[in-house]
């Protein structure tokens, strides 16, 4: 049993698949004296029910903070690094923009931005690495993200990158969500792991490895961005099929401006309707006691112009409004005469209740507050039986 390294569920039950006997790490490579006592170690997949995440169990190796990558001596990485990079800088307008990669390294990926016109900005663990990176005139500060709340060295940023190296972090959405709350709110990013949906469909059996705890598919990769706080913009294999290269965005907060104009819109509307009917000697009250209907006696302040609020619902009925505390009646109210005018919050019923007030009614002034924050006064009349509607 252990917990899922993505959705914190508990996985319980039996491993995907075990291997015995295997290498504890891609960077342990024992001498005579230290292969007399070494042992090889159990590797167990396992796959969450829940977020679907593929994962290893165990604990992570002990330098799962740093970086070590051999792809610097690769010209064809190189070219291929540049060439997406000044793409993707051109795309989203990040020349001269500070741009992060966590996990450095020693810099390799780090000068291909710097190259595609990008302010780029390394974070690594690995102490050796900072240096030989500095060494090449890279910009790089140690650091790790530990915790969301994390604060960065020259945060804010306005994108960031993650280059194969996702797949060894034992909290990647605590990591992630680190890196997101570090970057400005109009931020981009790339982040790359090694893809898991070729090594399934080629049986690549020895591409299980202790370092890598985390194996990606398309959709996992998405799921885990998008609870992270990205949006993902883009998805897709690269470099001969080995990477899952995912193109995000941060989520940008929902703009509701709009509510707030509506609102005003509908309480001038309200105000305007209940103002009308007092100057015509008219008391009001409001049909409707469903949600929305109660929102609206609260945010458009309708208290002060209604005596009450009628609805058919017995249950509701010699009750107060929450929040509002106006009294809500049986519609037989009407029959006392005192009520001339009727504002309707009743959503798909509104019409039918209009339809029964103008029958039975025909004195009361009757009124339908539609979604669009207008309200409409069209009188009608039908043969509606009252008490059978009501």
């Amino acid at each position: 049993m252990m917990q899922c390294r993505c959705c914190n569920a508990t996985i319980s039950g039996e491993s995907l698949i075990e291997y015995k006997n295997m290498p504890k790490s891609a960077q342990f490579f024992p001498d005579e004296t230290e292969a007399r006592e070494e042992k090889g170690a159990m590797l167990s997949l396992y796959q969450c029910p829940y977020c679907g995440m593929l994962q290893l169990g165990g604990e992570p190796v002990s330098y799962f903070r740093d970086v070590i990558r051999a792809t610097d001596v690769s010209e064809e990485m190189r070219r291929f690094r540049e060439e997406q990079f000044a793409d993707w800088v051109r795309r989203h307008s990040l020349k001269g923009k500070k741009v992060l990669e966590v996990g450095c390294g020693t810099g390799g990926f780090l000068a291909c931005m710097e190259k595609a016109g990008a302010v780029a900005i390394g974070m690594e663990h690995g102490r050796d690495s900072i240096r030989t990176a500095q060494k090449r005139g890279l910009k790089v500060f140690e650091q790790y993200p530990e915790r969301e709340d994390e604060t960065f060295e020259g945060a804010p940023y306005d994108g960031f990158f993650i280059m194969n190296f996702l797949e060894h972090i034992p909290e990647p959405k605590v990591f992630l969500r680190a890196i997101a709350n570090n970057l400005t709110e109009e931020a981009y990013g790339i982040v790359e792991v090694p893809n898991t949906d070729m090594i399934l469909e080629k049986s690549l059996y020895s591409e299980l490895i202790q370092d890598h705890l985390l194996y990606f598919r398309e959709d996992t990769l998405r799921r885990l961005l998008e609870l992270s706080g990205f949006e993902v913009l883009d998805c897709r294999a690269i470099w001969h099929d080995y990477i899952l290269s995912a193109e995000v965005r941060k989520r940008r907060r929902m703009d509701v401006s709009s509510f707030v104009e509506r609102r005003l819109r509908t309480k001038k509307a309200c105000d305007d309707f209940f103002q009308r009917m007092r100057e015509n000697g008219k008391q009001c009250a409001v049909w409707g006691a469903g949600h929305q209907a109660l929102a609206n006696l609260s945010l458009l302040d309708m208290k002060p112009h209604i005596v009450c609020v009628i609805d058919s619902a017995d249950f509701k009925q010699n009750k107060l409004t929450p929040a509002t505390h106006i009294p809500i009646v049986n519609p037989k109210i009407l029959d006392e005469g005192e009520i001339g005018a009727i504002l309707i919050m009743a959503g798909s019923y509104s019409e039918e209740i209009r339809s029964i007030v103008n029958a039975r009614y025909p004195a009361i002034q009757c009124a339908i507050l539609r979604e669009n924050g207008m309200i409409d006064e069209t009188v009608f009349k039908t043969s509606v039986n009252m008490e059978e509607n009501c």
